[in-house]
């Protein structure tokens, strides 16, 4: 089995037990990681196992503890797979950099933990991650005025963190997009 696989299999297993996030958003990220990986000539491989792993620790719970330090805790739980499967040093300092670098708050070393936070970021500025992210609040009962405006505001925080102009000049065109469809004033 290799790293992708493996760390797919762990993400997907971890998304169960925590209920959180949806799959269906990780599968947006890994779709786009793909995209900027081959434009960019990067290693697939290091920025797929990194948005798999990226919330291996997570929560349903909207700002709670989990999900704010989710990045770091992500990373620490992943470093004991990483190890049990042997990959290098060199490359688990650039998947554990990507997982902690996704939110901006640890600083992005590689082009490879930029990549991954933009991928990760951009499942959100989608009308089908916004879509997506929206049911996910109805799943959990969320009134839907509630809901749209966790939507509306995930989709400016991940706005912000874009840094790859193919990603922010995308996403800008589709924030369009997503705020008629959510009835915002443009």
């Amino acid at each position: 089995m290799n790293l992708v696989e493996m760390s797919r299999d762990l993400m997907y297993q971890q998304t169960q037990l925590n209920k959180a996030p949806a799959w269906r958003l990780t599968e947006l990220a890994i779709l786009k990681g793909k995209e900027l990986a081959q434009k960019y000539q990067e290693d697939e491989r290091l920025i797929l196992t990194s948005l798999y792993l990226a919330h291996t620790v997570f929560s349903p719970i909207w700002a709670g503890e989990i999900q704010q330090n989710h990045t770091n805790l992500s990373a620490e739980f992943s470093q004991k797979y990483l190890d049990e499967w042997q990959v290098p040093r060199k490359e688990q300092k650039i998947i554990l950099n990507s997982i902690q670098a996704h939110h901006d708050k640890v600083k992005a070393e590689t082009k490879i933990a930029e990549i991954v936070k933009n991928a990760e970021c951009f499942k959100f500025v989608t009308v089908e991650g916004a879509l997506i992210y929206l049911h996910e609040w109805g799943r959990r009962q969320v009134e839907y005025e509630q809901a749209r405006q966790k939507v509306l505001q995930k989709m400016e925080q991940k706005r912000k963190l874009l840094t790859l102009d193919e990603c922010v000049k995308e996403a800008e065109e589709n924030c369009q997009d997503i705020r008629k469809i959510f009835g915002e004033k443009i």
